[in-house]
């Protein structure tokens, strides 16, 4: 019974988050939502902080999910990468058939808000983030190894800019409330790993 509170308690505020921002949504908002008192709320998460960070790490966990998906090792390493973008760009338009509005992405924003909470927020965002890139930079280095990109190429940096591109992308889409703007990021991402520095 605890355990369906605490993620029913989760799954609302990450819902009315990525229907909004963290800023916008308060924890009276979240209660209300969810249908719970502030002292049910407040026994799972002691701060506003504390369920931000519950709420990072399950749109973690989602995103971890797609990432294994994506990278499994039966296509060729760049093509892992077009197939994460693909399933970015489903997950987007998914969303904006929920919302009603292509929210961006829902990792990359929460980070942002999360990692402007302190150290502990910015420790917790930075570590999410580097899991991600994790992904990019071993497939870039397996692509390296093949010479499918230029031998120049440092991996790591590489998989920076991949997200980079990715989060720049996110925002455009939801700006512009079109998820298939994702899509560009395929033929980016290959301009990019010419890059040598």
């Amino acid at each position: 019974m605890a355990r369906d509170t605490r993620e029913r308690i989760v799954a609302v505020a990450r819902d009315l988050i990525h229907g909004a921002s963290l800023a916008e949504v308060s924890t009276e908002d979240v209660c209300r939502a969810a249908g719970v008192h502030k002292g049910s709320l407040y026994h799972f998460f002691p701060s506003k902080e504390v369920l931000a960070g519950a709420v990072l790490e399950h749109n973690w966990d989602m995103m971890h999910a797609m990432l294994e998906e994506a990278f499994t090792g039966d296509v060729p390493p760049l093509d892992r990468i077009d197939r994460f973008v693909d399933g970015f760009a489903r997950m987007l338009a998914a969303m904006r058939e929920r919302f009603g509005a292509t929210p961006g992405c829902p990792l990359g924003g929460l980070a942002t808000e999360v990692a402007r909470q302190g150290e502990d927020g910015r420790a917790r965002a930075g570590r999410v983030l580097s899991s991600w890139t994790s992904y990019f930079a071993a497939a870039v280095s397996e692509a390296k190894g093949r010479g499918e990109v230029p031998a120049g190429v440092d991996p790591a940096g590489a998989a920076l800019r991949v997200l980079a591109l990715m989060q720049g992308l996110a925002l455009l889409a939801e700006a512009r409330d079109d998820p298939a703007l994702m899509l560009l990021a395929k033929a980016d991402i290959r301009l990019l790993l010419q890059a040598t520095h």
